[in-house]
C-alpha cells in the first residue's frame, strides 16, 4: 500500500470516529434535558477529529505533488478513485448528520431563549397571588398591620 492509499485508510478511520461523535452529539441534544458536561465533550473530540482531518488532508496534497499523482476523483488510478469516492460518501453522510445536530442545537437556544424571556418578564412583574387569588403587583413578604 503506497503512502497516499495509507493517508486515505487513516482518513476513513477518522471519519467513522467522527460519525460516532455525531450520533453521540444527536443523542445528546434530542434528550430532553442535554448534559452540558458531556455534550461539551462529544464537541471537543469532534473538533479534535476535524483538525485530525484537516492534517492529514494537508498531507494528501503534500503526497499528490511530491509524487505527481492525480488530483481527486483519481479516474487514473482505480484503488485511489475507489477510496476517494468511498471518502466523499462518507463525508456527505457527515455533513447530512451535523447540519441536523445544528438543528437540534438552534431549537434547544430557542427553549432556552424563551424560558429566560418569561423569566426575566416574571422577575420584573414580580406577579404574586394575594390571599383573594388575584394577581398582585410588588413584593408580599407578610401581613402588614397598621398601627
Amino acid at each position: 500500500m503506497n503512502e497516499l492509499e495509507t493517508t486515505f485508510a487513516k482518513m476513513m478511520d477518522v471519519l467513522q470516529q467522527l460519525e460516532i461523535s455525531l450520533l453521540q452529539e444527536q443523542d445528546l441534544l434530542s434528550a430532553g434535558e442535554v448534559n452540558a458536561a458531556l455534550l461539551h465533550r462529544v464537541t471537543e473530540n469532534k473538533n479534535e477529529q476535524l483538525a485530525t482531518l484537516q492534517y492529514l488532508d494537508r498531507q494528501r496534497e503534500s503526497l499528490e505533488k511530491d509524487t505527481g499523482t492525480s488530483r481527486p476523483p483519481y479516474d487514473d488510478n482505480p484503488a485511489l478513485n475507489e477510496q476517494w469516492l468511498t471518502i466523499m460518501d462518507i463525508t456527505e453522510q457527515l455533513k447530512q448528520n451535523n447540519y441536523r445536530n445544528g438543528l437540534l442545537l438552534a431549537q434547544h437556544l430557542v427553549l432556552n431563549q424563551q424560558m429566560l424571556t418569561m423569566l426575566e418578564q416574571h422577575q420584573t412583574r414580580r406577579l404574586l397571588y394575594g390571599p383573594d387569588g388575584q394577581a398582585c403587583t410588588g413584593q408580599v413578604l407578610g401581613r402588614k398591620i397598621s398601627v
